[in-house]
């Protein structure tokens, strides 16, 4: 309790720093949060949007088995410190968010996204943050929409060629899956388990874009194997002068709860190399 305490104490200083610096002479900007329902055609997804005037949006992407509660910490305060619209969201079968249909893979999961940004009017000028996870289907959604955006921050990301090296059944091994699912989040865990060799095959031999800027924060302590980690996280990072990887020393594979000022930062760095001021 005290450390989470300690954590919100240092994020709120932070961000009373942060703007003051940014808008010594103007007052900063004041989002306007909502937590609704969006229709996407199929189901409808939890939407939590902390809305600010500007062309570009900010998509927080959670971790395998999370929702849109993982960035509460840090969401308003980081749309405030960007001048942008932030929002974050809960996948199909967790959190608030309904199922949706039986057949629904990772290439399902990212166009629902896609639907969801464009049912709020959001066509473009996507800044993507995805946690683990979440952070496998941001460079799949950069992969398959990459006129779409313009920066990418990875939180210990999943990717296709650690999965290779470390081995899908390892993988599978100590991930969740449930005998006889009867919870939205249960049917949609082991779905999303199931249907991962797909996406591995979408994803495998893809680089990151050269050009788009990103940020790659990675464990301190990994989750897996340590070396395997480590060095596909720096792969990914090494191919561009526009990609750069933090360490989270300390930090375990839940960096969000363990350090989100490192998070807080590396978005708000990552958004003034797209848009500076």
């Amino acid at each position: 309790m005290r450390g989470s305490v300690l954590r919100l104490i240092i994020i709120g200083c932070f961000a009373s720093f942060m703007t003051s610096c940014i808008n010594s002479e103007t007052q900063a900007p004041q989002a306007v949060t909502t937590d609704t329902l969006v229709d996407i055609g199929t189901h409808k997804l939890r939407v939590v949007l902390s809305d600010i005037k500007s062309e570009y949006t900010i998509v927080l992407e959670a971790g395998g088995g999370r929702y849109s509660d993982a960035y509460k910490a840090i969401q308003d305060t980081l749309a405030e410190l960007t001048g942008m619209n932030v929002m974050s969201y809960d996948r199909s079968g967790f959190g608030k968010s309904e199922l949706g249909p039986d057949k629904f893979n990772a290439l399902d999961e990212v166009a629902a996204l896609k639907k969801c940004l464009e049912a709020q009017g959001f066509k473009d000028q996507f800044i993507l943050v995805g946690h683990s996870y979440g952070g496998f289907l941001i460079q799949l959604f950069t992969s398959q929409y990459p006129e779409l955006v313009c920066g990418l921050v990875l939180i210990d990301p999943m990717n296709a060629t650690f999965v290779d090296r470390f081995g899908l059944d390892t993988l599978n091994a100590v991930t969740p899956y449930f005998e006889n699912p009867t919870k939205n989040h249960e049917k949609a865990g082991n779905r999303m388990v199931d249907h991962f060799p797909e996406s591995l095959e979408i994803m495998r031999g893809k680089e990151l874009p050269e050009e788009m800027p990103v940020i790659l924060i990675t464990a301190g302590n990994p989750p897996f194997s340590p070396e395997i980690w480590r060095k596909c996280h720096e792969e990914m990072a090494m191919n561009s002068e526009q990609h750069k990887m933090i360490i989270a020393e300390g930090s375990n594979h839940d960096i969000l709860s363990e350090n989100p000022e490192i998070v807080l930062n590396a978005i708000v760095e990552l958004a003034q190399m797209i848009e500076p001021e």
